[in-house]
């Protein structure tokens, strides 16, 4: 016989409770609590295998996002004492291959959602298998198209628990037998079933466990060498503090890099480098006119044809007057009316550069 439990508890403003806060626990999220103005940070944990949100026919879409979700919810209730949310948490049998887990969580959910709850969905386990779980958290109004409307009164009351409690045990043992174990729940109690034994009674959390594991995990901390950023000046790249042996390595290489002797000057690969430079300081003292320099400035073909022409300059043709490549200072000038003396025009110098 696999272990059964199953529990049914209310999140209650009453009691205290926060449901932004439950939902970003359950998740492991950051939540914002709009009404409290502050983070619920539960980001991080290990502990959660999935969450999701199972919407109803009908629910919009924003419904879909666990902030809004449950902000409008703690939003949509005015009383101080009022009912935030329903739970249904239960374990998974060990026997289960992990596998499963998701699939009869989301029918667990989905046979809720067909009533008219939302339920946000999340499965806990803590990596050993021994005692993974999932969470139902789930809204107590029906939701249309505008949001939230009228309480769902059926899941008040001893008749809720019952249903909920058959309605695992089917959804447990359907999956245990497809997956061939010869092993099912029963969700009656010993007394009902007639059984001479002590109910089981679910441990939960142990505080003093915990305590004594933050203990044991800080001493080993304190206990572990120790390397501080302040030790660590220098930062990589990427903002991440180098060691100081790495530091150390690095300016040795750069030391013996400074002091290796220099190599021999190599031959130029294509022929005797002083006579190409000798070749190059000859075209830059060719003279030419500004018509001439003109005329290479405007010349549509490769800027440095001139090291491969054999074109005389002679050969080029001058152009017939200086063009101002400037004309855009003269705009608006007008022009100059007949019978009047015409300005003076100033000619470029034509003197060899």
């Amino acid at each position: 016989m696999a272990i059964y439990h199953l529990n049914v508890k209310n999140i209650s403003r009453g009691d205290g409770r926060d449901i932004v806060a439950a939902a970003a626990y359950r998740a492991g999220e950051v939540l914002p609590n709009e009404a409290e103005e502050r983070l619920s940070d539960f980001g991080g944990r290990r502990d959660v295998v999935a969450s999701e949100i199972r919407l109803p026919a009908g629910a919009p879409e924003w419904m879909a996002n666990r902030s809004s979700l449950w902000n409008a919810v703690e939003a949509a209730e005015k009383r101080k004492d009022a009912r935030l949310a329903k739970e249904v948490e239960f374990a998974l049998p060990l026997e289960l291959p992990r596998i499963a887990w998701l699939g009869i969580a989301r029918l667990m959910a989905d046979a809720y959602t067909a009533q008219g709850f939302v339920v946000d969905m999340a499965i806990h386990d803590d990596g050993a298998r021994r005692n993974p779980h999932v969470h139902l958290l789930m809204t107590t109004r029906l939701v249309g198209p505008d949001g939230f409307g009228l309480k769902i009164r059926s899941a008040d009351g001893k008749q809720f628990v019952t249903e909920a409690r058959k309605l695992w045990e089917r959804i447990a043992n359907d999956a245990l037998g497809k997956a061939g174990l010869a092993v099912a729940i029963d969700s009656r109690s010993y007394a009902k079933r007639k059984l001479d034994r002590l109910p089981g009674r679910h441990r939960g959390p142990n505080p003093e466990e915990r305590r004594a594991r933050r203990v044991d995990a800080q001493r080993e901390r304190e206990m572990a060498p120790r390397e501080l950023d302040e030790d660590l000046p220098v930062p990589d790249p990427d903002g991440s503090p180098i060691h100081p042996e790495q530091l150390e390595a690095a300016e040795g290489r750069m030391l013996e890099e400074m002091h290796r002797p220099a190599l021999p000057e190599m031959a130029h690969a294509q022929g005797d480098l002083a006579a190409a430079r000798a070749v190059v300081d000859d075209q830059n003292a060719i003279e030419m006119s500004e018509d001439e320099a003109a005329a290479y400035r405007l010349a549509p073909d490769n800027l440095l044809d001139w090291m491969d022409d054999k074109t005389r300059p002679e050969d080029v043709p001058m152009l017939e007057r200086w063009e101002n490549h400037l004309e855009w200072l003269d705009r608006g000038r007008q022009e100059p009316a007949e019978g009047r003396d015409e300005p003076e025009t100033l000619e470029p110098d034509r003197e060899p550069r």
